[in-house]
């Protein structure tokens, strides 16, 4: 049987020992760090969502009338109808929109194409086909950029003076700095408009599937374009 023998003066023990405590409490003072943090960042978390939501948010209020309302592809369920309520309100004379490049599936006829999809929408909710313009038939769009060259064409051939830009709300600060981009040296005033989301928006988006979705893809696109374009 062995007895461990403590020499005099010797503090091996009292210092492993006071390195323990001291190891405990750095390791109590991290949790209890994270905890409070973890705690903040819940009480905090909806304005800070809200906020990330809101930026994206660049839109024009109240808007003034134009020569134009010019309708981005795409969310054809909210933008056509905002666009169609836009032109009764006398906003704009004309409504255009650029057609979009079909899909194979498309193609063969099993799915409708966007733009006409829109285009359906617009005159069922009573826009007039002679007050409707389709742009790029000949050079079907693909992105929000070639949308903007395609309305830089038209108004460089046209006399139009102010354009409503209709997208939907969380996409508009990337459309408008799009459109800025591309229509700079052109004597037009570029206002927007964003059309509401369907089940969700800036207060909610993170509690739906689909407002998840489009928000991280939103910023992943926003910073895309930053880097690639600037």
């Amino acid at each position: 049987m062995c007895t461990e023998m403590k020499v005099p003066g010797d503090r091996s023990v009292i210092s492993t020992s006071t390195r323990g405590k001291s190891g405990l409490k750095r390791i109590g003072i991290v949790v209890l760090a994270l905890l409070l943090i973890g705690l903040l960042a819940y009480a905090l978390h909806a304005p800070i969502l809200t906020g990330l939501a809101d930026y994206l948010i660049a839109t024009d209020t109240p808007l003034d009338k134009a020569d134009l309302i010019f309708v981005l592809n795409g969310d054809y369920d909210t933008r056509p109808f905002y666009a169609s309520d836009l032109f009764k309100q006398n906003k704009a004379p004309l409504v255009a929109i650029a057609q979009t490049e079909s899909s194979p599936a498309e193609l063969l006829g099993l799915v409708d194409n966007p733009t006409q999809i829109a285009i359906g929408v617009l005159v069922k909710e009573g826009v007039p086909a002679e007050d409707m313009v389709v742009l790029s038939k000949n050079e079907p769009v693909t992105s929000t950029f070639d949308e903007a060259r395609a309305l830089h064409s038209y108004i460089a051939s046209h006399d139009i003076h102010s354009v409503i830009l209709l997208t939907s709300a969380f996409h508009t600060r990337r459309a408008r700095w799009i459109f800025e981009r591309e229509l700079s040296g052109l004597p037009v005033k570029l206002e927007v408009a964003g059309a509401a989301h369907i089940g969700f928006n800036a207060g909610n988006w993170w509690n739906n599937e689909s407002g998840l979705i489009y928000i991280n893809n939103e910023y992943i696109k926003l910073f895309f374009y930053w880097i690639k374009y600037r």
